[in-house]
């Protein structure tokens, strides 16, 4: 059976703390860097409102996912440095049967420890791993015992194991990572080719399979360009998603540039998750998108439904 539902957000902080919060998660984003003017604008009734379309966007894609009756969640994430160390970063990984964990608290702000814990399916990570491999990706592969290299007190990153807690529910996952980070990384129409190649391989299955990707849009939290957000770019590649040309993304990566570097670089992350739900027949639609300085980060949500779906 094809991926019958895909959901598609960014990730900062902000988005899973209320905005009590918002304020000190934002100078631990952004630091002494200088602002752009547009973050001026960002006043309390700005902010209250990104607050309620950010809570509004959630409970559109927790009720597309409880609506489809999934059997699992392929769960698309970019490690930073916490799962895999420099010894080892493979360009494409999976990690087969076990469960996943990670603790997304921001010590620095004295949140306490917060683990999150996600249960894994062996039998489709299988398949999947077999067919991709088949297909001419090499996989690398993780299996039973989840032990993070990177950082052995954080586990999988924030983006993964909040969204996986706020959306995924007590399905279980199949935790498939993409490099964006490290370089050498795979060039743009090899992603493309391989989110084609993994729609296929879910298709061979019997279940009712969505994909859920976190990561991304644009933005460099911690960095040189922290605060600023490339909107133009940003509402160029959801449009582009929205109108079934996540090809046209795939030629970004072929370009040298800071802008697309930190968050930004997990895009390669959409560009995988276009293809394959395009593979598979659905139709994007944008749910919402705001570039939210003070959460460092262009944040959208997007949603692929079959066309009966809707």
């Amino acid at each position: 059976m094809p991926i019958v539902l895909g959901v598609g957000l960014s990730h900062s902080p902000l988005m899973y703390r209320p905005r009590s919060r918002w304020r000190d998660i934002s100078e631990f984003l952004v630091g002494d860097i200088v602002q752009p003017r547009s973050r001026e604008e960002e006043t309390e009734e700005r902010l209250a409102d990104y607050e309620r379309r950010i809570g509004a966007a959630f409970g559109t894609l927790a009720g597309l996912i409880d609506a489809a009756e999934l059997d699992a969640l392929i769960l698309l994430h970019a490690d930073r440095g916490d799962v895999f160390d420099l010894s080892n970063v493979p360009q494409l990984h999976v990690q087969v049967g076990g469960e996943i964990w990670g603790d997304p608290a921001i010590a620095d702000l004295g949140e306490e420890a917060d683990e999150v814990r996600l249960a894994c399916d062996d039998a489709l990570a299988e398949v999947l791993v077999e067919e991709l491999v088949r297909a001419g990706f090499d996989i690398s592969e993780g299996r039973g015992l989840f032990r993070p290299l990177g950082d052995a007190g954080r586990g999988v990153t924030p983006a993964a194991a909040e969204a996986g807690r706020r959306l995924g529910g007590r399905l279980p996952v199949i935790p498939l990572h993409v490099n964006c980070h490290v370089e050498p990384v795979l060039p743009g129409p090899r992603l493309h080719r391989f989110g084609r190649a993994l729609a296929q391989a879910a298709g061979l299955t019997e279940k009712r399979i969505g994909l859920l990707v976190s990561g991304g849009l644009s933005g460099d939290p911690h960095g040189p360009m922290a605060g600023w957000v490339d909107d133009v770019l940003d509402r160029w590649v959801l449009t582009r998603l929205v109108r079934g040309r996540s090809g046209d993304i795939a030629g970004i990566w072929d370009a040298r540039s800071r802008t697309l570097q930190g968050s930004s670089a997990e895009i390669r992350l959409w560009t995988v998750a276009g293809a394959a739900l395009e593979e598979a027949g659905c139709r994007a639609r944008l749910i919402d998108y705001m570039p939210v300085h003070h959460g460092a980060a262009g944040v959208g949500f997007i949603a692929w439904e079959q066309p009966s779906c809707r």
